[in-house]
């Protein structure tokens, strides 16, 4: 019951147990709004007081095995947002973990949208710039802050400039290496797709 992305905690455990309880007829509704309002980053009021009785009386649940599962789906769907899966790999592992078919299922379903989403997105931001947009950088430290005194920050910026529209970034070290790494990781990948 283990899987890359996830560990399974007893408490991971107990949280499956209870949205595997829960029925299906409305599960999907249920998920998708906790999906938006995750992405909307609204994790504290996902349902207001009335909302959790009637979900209470739909499901059969408990209170506190209502919040279980919702912690537990907002757990799982940040852990699930943080990687790319192919949806087979995806509804495999959620099936390894403990979550049913039926439930994994509706889970593949409803990243499989929302990932698409993200992607149009991206792939829109993408188009604002031309095949070869201009790329400078700047090195910069902040000396202190009202936060840190005497305290030296070195900070990044970077600008791609292209024709109709202009991308600014301020990275920390660990930020631009964290950038560096994933662009080499994709580097490594397309040399692997070439090269025989």
């Amino acid at each position: 019951m283990e899987s890359n992305w996830i560990k399974v905690s007893p408490s991971l455990s107990n949280g499956l147990t209870v949205v595997n309880a829960l029925e299906e007829t409305r599960f999907e509704q249920f998920l998708k709004r906790i999906v938006m309002k995750l992405k909307a980053q609204e994790t504290d009021n996902i349902f207001s007081e009335d909302e959790r009785k009637k979900l209470e009386k739909i499901f059969k649940v408990e209170t506190d095995q209502l919040l279980l599962a919702i912690k537990t789906i907002i757990y799982m769907f940040k852990k699930i947002f943080k990687y790319i899966f192919m949806p087979c790999n995806l509804k495999i592992d959620l099936t390894n973990i403990g979550l049913k078919g039926e439930k994994a299922d509706i889970f593949v379903k409803i990243w499989s949208a929302e990932t698409n989403n993200t992607l149009t997105e991206l792939t829109n931001k993408g188009d604002q710039f031309d095949d070869d947009p201009d790329f400078s950088w700047k090195l910069n430290a902040e000396i202190s802050s009202i936060y840190h005194k005497k305290c030296k920050v070195p900070k990044a910026y970077l600008k791609i400039n292209g024709a109709r529209n202009d991308l600014e970034v301020e990275l920390t070290h660990p930020e631009l290496q964290s950038i560096f790494l994933q662009i080499e990781s994709i580097q490594n990948e397309l040399d692997n797709l070439i090269l025989p």
